[in-house]
This record gives structure tokens, sequence and C-alpha cells, in this order.
């Protein structure tokens, strides 16, 4: 991992640079620079894979180099932060924004250590996910792969231009998503009749069932974190028959997503992802409306307890918490953003207590509306 280092005082990144075995952990100090702004020209021109930031420095502090890395997509490298022992309110801040880990000042060889490999970890992670997305994503794009694990290939036949019906199947896989059966009917029903009508070659009929494939493998993976990819791939072989019909009747194709959609439900079952996911939208498109986690357990078809008890594994925060978190994050945006007063921003983002905005605001930024306007403006 290539890794930069960050701080106003030159003295602390050569110190940092010595304090542990960087080559053993698997790293390498890319850089060292005193400042956001500058550390933000160096993520441009250089592949960074983790920044050690101090949270105090001039022009441009640490917070704001995560916030706008991230926001920005500049990079996707990984954050360590430093910090003093009384500015804890930044680092929960910085901990929002995503980073890895915090050190308090004077950084200690063991505490740097611990976060290092904890983003190393992390990384690892990662790659090995992407990797077998990778080979999900390979597999899918082999059309004649694809095709003769669902019993399609005809080896004989490979000429012909390939015709992607790419908004049917797009509908197709919508449907399996939904797990909505009828509509799944009329869908795989209007393109074998497309393909009938319009005398699709054998090769062009392929090429889409491998493109729906690829759509379908994707939904799947979204349903659950820490779902094997290897059981995408054995669910789809372990409903293939042992000869291919699609072709001649299209009973299979149908038949296969049925049971595909029902799949999917399960996966969405036996993690709740889906439920979250809408949970989720709504929290930041109501966030200033009086919503409750019983209203979206109503809402979903779930009940209220277990939906609290999933939220909290997924987030690591109460359903309040999060839309607290929420509410004040888009509060403080307007503040450095705006000139509305202080108590305009409180009813816009779902306070109509303005003591109580305010003493929210402390409560996750570590400072008061007017300060925090002060120093973001």
């Amino acid at each position: 991992m290539r890794v930069l280092l960050v701080d106003d005082e030159p003295v602390i990144t050569q110190g940092l640079k010595l304090l542990i075995d960087w080559k053993s952990e698997g790293c390498e100090v890319a850089g060292c620079v005193q400042n956001g702004l500058e550390a933000m020209d160096f993520i441009k021109k250089e592949k960074i894979d983790l920044v050690v930031t101090d949270i105090r420095m001039p022009r441009c502090d640490g917070l704001e180099l995560l916030e706008r890395v991230k926001n920005e997509g500049l990079s996707d490298a990984y954050f360590i932060v430093m910090s003093g022992f009384d500015e804890f309110g930044y680092v929960q801040k910085a901990l929002r924004y995503g980073c890895v880990d915090y050190i308090v000042k004077p950084v200690d060889k063991d505490e740097l250590l611990s976060a290092v490999r904890k983003a190393c970890q992390m990384d690892a992670k990662v790659k090995e996910e992407e990797e077998r997305i990778s080979e999900l994503e390979q597999a899918a794009q082999d059309q004649y792969s694809i095709a003769a694990l669902i019993g399609t290939y005809d080896s004989d036949n490979r000429q012909g231009r390939n015709i992607v019906f790419k908004e049917k199947m797009d509908r197709i896989a919508e449907a399996v998503e939904e797990n909505d059966k009828d509509e799944i009917k009329r869908q795989v029903s209007e393109f074998l009749n497309r393909v009938r009508e319009e005398e699709i070659p054998k090769e062009s009929f392929d090429f889409n069932i491998s493109y729906l494939l690829f759509q379908l493998i994707h939904i799947a993976s979204e349903q659950d974190d820490e779902i094997n990819q290897e059981e995408i791939m054995r669910f789809i072989s372990d409903s293939s028959p042992e000869e291919g019909k699609i072709r001649e009747t299209g009973e299979y194709l149908l038949h296969f997503c049925l049971e595909y959609a029902e799949y999917i439900t399960q996966l969405r079952g036996r993690a709740a992802q889906g439920v979250l996911r809408d949970v989720e939208k709504e929290i930041h498109a109501r966030y200033a409306e009086n919503i409750s986690l019983r209203e979206m357990s109503q809402k979903f078809f779930i009940n209220s307890a277990y939906l609290g008890q999933i939220f909290k594994k997924k987030y690591g925060q109460s359903f309040k918490d999060y839309l607290t978190d929420v509410r004040i994050h888009e509060a403080a945006k307007m503040l450095a953003g705006t000139d509305k007063k202080i108590i305009l921003i409180a009813e816009e983002v779902g306070y109509k207590d303005s003591d109580y905005f305010v003493q929210k605001f402390i409560d996750r930024m570590g400072c008061t509306p007017s300060k925090y306007r002060r120093d973001n403006s």
C-alpha cells in the first residue's frame, strides 16, 4: 500500500516515517505534505492507498481533506486521522466520513501499527471481493461459457451479428428482482416473440441470455454483503437442465427466471438488505419530517423490533441516531454554504426547538452551529 503522510509539522511526518517499519507491513511511504491542499494535489497525481493525516492544519485541515476526497471521488484511499485529546468531536465526524481509525497525539508506535494493519486488512478483503466479482463478470461476458452453463450453446453456429435487446433484458431483470411473476411471464413472452418474429440468429440469442445473466448476478450480489459469490454461480448451474430447450420453446428461460426471482427473495429476506436500502432512502429523502422506526416498519411490512436490530447491525447505530446524524450533516452543509439563519436551518432539517438543535449539533460536531459557520465559511 502506498502511504501519504500529512501534517503541518515536517518533524511529525519524518517521525512517522521512522516510527514503524512500513516495508515489513506491506507499505511504502510515497510522500509527505504539510496540509490538505498539498495532499489533494499529490493524490491527483499519484496512486495513494492510505492517508495518515493530522486534523488541525492551516489552509485545508484533515477533515476537509477527507470530506473532499470522498465526495469528489479523488481517491479510494483509506484514512487514519491523528488528533489531540480535546478534539473527539472532530474524530466523530471523521469516522462518519469513513476514516478507518484515529490516533491520539502524541502518536504511539503500537497504536499506529494497529491502525495501519487494520487498513491493510480492509484493503485485502476489498481486493479479494473485487477479484471474485471480476471473475463473475468475466464469466458473464463470455457468452459461450454462460450459454453452455444454461444449455443453449451450439458449437456449430457461431456466425451472425450480435443483436442485444438491452431494454428488454433490463425489464426482465427488474421483474426478477421484484419477484413480479406476472411481469416476468409478460416480459419473457414478449422477448421470445420478438426473437421468433425477427428470426434472431442463435448467436445473438445466446448473447442476450449472457447479458441477462450478467445483470442477475449483480442483483444477487447486491442483496447480501456477506454472500459467497460462488453461491450465485452454483445456483445458476444447479438450475440448468441436461439439455437446453430455450431456443425451441423458451420454457426453461421462464422457469429459470421464476426460480431466480425466488432465490433473490430468499437472499433479501436473509439479510434484509432490500428493506434497509429502502429505509435509508426514506431517511435521506424525508429527514426533515417526523419519521420513526415504527412508521418505517409499517410501511415496509417488517417487525419494528427486528428492523431496529438489523438496522443497528448494518449501520452500527440506532435508527434515531442515524437520523440525527443525517440531519446534522445536512445542517452543517447549509451553515457552510448559505447565509440562512440558524433557527431556519434547524427547522429545515427537522428541529422545531432551536435549542435542542444546538445541543444535538454540539454533540455531533464538537462545536456550536455559529462557530462551525465561522470556521467553515
